[in-house]
């Protein structure tokens, strides 16, 4: 009886190390699997299925573009799992609306895209007599207006190049001082070449080309310690003024 008991338990141990073999040989394909099988959930969850869709648009760093202009022109894929949405290409969508300087777009899981716009700010105000147009610091004009807003430098500009004139007339305007521009009553450009500063004071200077503006404002600067009816930096090393009062 004794030896059909031992026999029988050193069976059943026989038995367990040869389950414990096989489970040994099994386990690396039965975590592979599992592995396979969340890998395929995971990505069956970020890009096929609704769970993780886009339901809305944020955006943020609007001040006068309304959220609806940026929205619409977002086009962003409602329905579309959030994964799968081409950024960039929202991006570049929304940087085509005119006030847009800039636009970095982003996911917000699970159900937004981010967008962050930067506008276009302002430095100059551009007429050709009839209608007034703001223009930032890159020379791009943006937005029509219909009268002339305050706290901007006016600028005439008419004649051919009109684009390029823009830009030098910003050009000119950014080197020129605070105390300075802030007696420029208006800009006056025929071409490139041609810019005047309207001063206040019904004084003229004639400034030329956008060329070393830096330093045409630092000439400019010294010569109107003399009072004169027209300052000419066109050639800042060579400077003339007219009208000058004795």
């Amino acid at each position: 009886m004794s030896q059909s008991t031992d026999l029988a338990r050193a069976q059943q141990r026989f038995a367990r190390r040869q389950r414990l073999v096989r489970w040994k040989g099994w386990l690396p394909w039965a975590v592979g699997g599992l592995v396979v099988l969340l890998a395929g959930v995971t990505v069956w969850i970020f890009y096929f299925s609704s769970l993780l869709a886009v339901t809305g648009v944020r955006v943020t760093g609007i001040d006068t573009v309304p959220e609806a202009t940026i929205v619409e022109a977002a086009g962003a894929p409602i329905g579309t799992p959030l994964a799968k949405v081409d950024l960039t290409a929202i991006a570049d969508r929304v940087r085509t609306v005119p006030a847009v300087a800039d636009a970095q777009v982003t996911r917000a899981w699970p159900h937004r895209v981010e967008i962050v716009v930067t506008e276009r700010v302002p430095v100059v105000v551009v007429t050709d007599g009839k209608k007034f147009e703001l223009v930032d610091a890159t020379g791009v004009s943006f937005k029509s207006v219909p009268t002339r807003p305050d706290g901007l430098p006016e600028a005439l500009v008419v004649g051919a190049r009109r684009d390029v004139t823009i830009r030098s007339v910003v050009t000119v305007s950014a080197a020129l001082p605070v105390a300075l521009r802030a007696q420029v009553a208006s800009i006056s450009a025929a071409s490139p070449d041609s810019i005047t500063l309207n001063l206040g004071s019904g004084v003229k200077v004639v400034w030329g080309s956008s060329d070393d503006s830096a330093r045409k404002a630092e000439v400019l600067s010294v010569l109107m310690k003399r009072q004169a009816r027209t300052y000419d930096v066109s050639a800042p090393d060579l400077p003339v003024t007219k009208g000058e009062k004795k």
